[in-house]
């Protein structure tokens, strides 16, 4: 029972882990971020043809389940046509940095590899740039780059936006501080002037209505205040008393 709790605490400490390592605050501090969601846990992770003779094997803040690479590593670099020729392009912890096009448009995470480096002693280093597209489920590889061991892919997810800050998060904090009236009053008005445009349209094209009779059901509002000094003048009477009261000549 407590060899199953504790493998149970680790695999959630675990998880958290992964979690925890994957989410990025913007550098102006306005933007957060959380790729978790595009961590694998099973099979190989991502796969993408460089187009060089080489398979590229990436995951999102940890190592691939699987891998072509003898190392634990989150990208691996294998050849399509040499079995056993395969190399990490880089080793967790990852870094991140801002997206390419500014801090709201998603997140730039780098793996690097100081023990297998190529000629000269270089690193190798992996650029994983991921795009923020609203709505875009899973993740999308749209190209790779390679030059001197240093490897740029390029990502799209809706996985990649900001959780919260900028203008998605200015939206929704508005929206937790909108009173139920104010919601009430934005549907109505919406809803008023939609009615009003529309009805409008329908009397002056199908009902060849003119002037002020295009509105809907004119004659409806216009006898609204007749209607409405009727009911006053009745609550009037109702509490002075003189309500269904009969008068005797004397």
């Amino acid at each position: 029972m407590k060899s199953s709790l504790f493998c149970l605490l680790a695999l959630i400490l675990t998880v958290e882990s992964v979690r925890g390592a994957c989410t990025y605050t913007s550098s102006d501090k306005k933007y957060n971020y959380d790729l978790s969601a595009l961590s694998v846990s099973s099979g190989y992770g991502y796969l993408r043809n460089g187009g060089d003779g080489y398979n590229y094997w990436f995951n999102v803040c940890a190592n691939l389940p699987k891998s072509n690479c003898t190392q634990q590593a989150p990208v691996c670099q294998a050849s399509q046509t040499k079995a056993g020729q395969n190399v990490p392009t880089g080793y967790l912890p990852a870094t991140f940095a801002d997206g390419d096009t500014g801090t709201g448009s998603g997140v730039v995470i780098t793996y690097v590899n100081n023990v297998e480096q190529c000629s000269g002693n270089t690193p190798r280093k992996t650029n994983l740039h991921f795009k923020c597209v609203t709505g875009l489920a899973g993740l999308t590889i749209t190209s790779i780059t390679e030059n001197k061991c240093l490897y740029d892919l390029y990502l799209s997810s809706g996985a990649a936006c900001p959780t919260s800050g900028g203008a998605k998060g200015k939206i929704d904090a508005d929206l937790k501080k909108m009173s139920g009236g104010s919601i009430f009053l934005i549907i109505f008005f919406v809803g008023a002037a939609v009615y009003l445009i529309v009805g409008s349209i329908v009397n002056w094209r199908v009902k060849h209505a003119s002037g002020i009779e295009v509105i809907p059901n004119f004659e409806l509002w216009r006898s609204i205040p007749g209607l409405m000094k009727d009911g006053f003048t009745f609550t009037k009477d109702k509490i002075m008393g003189l309500t269904g009261r009969g008068y005797q000549s004397v």
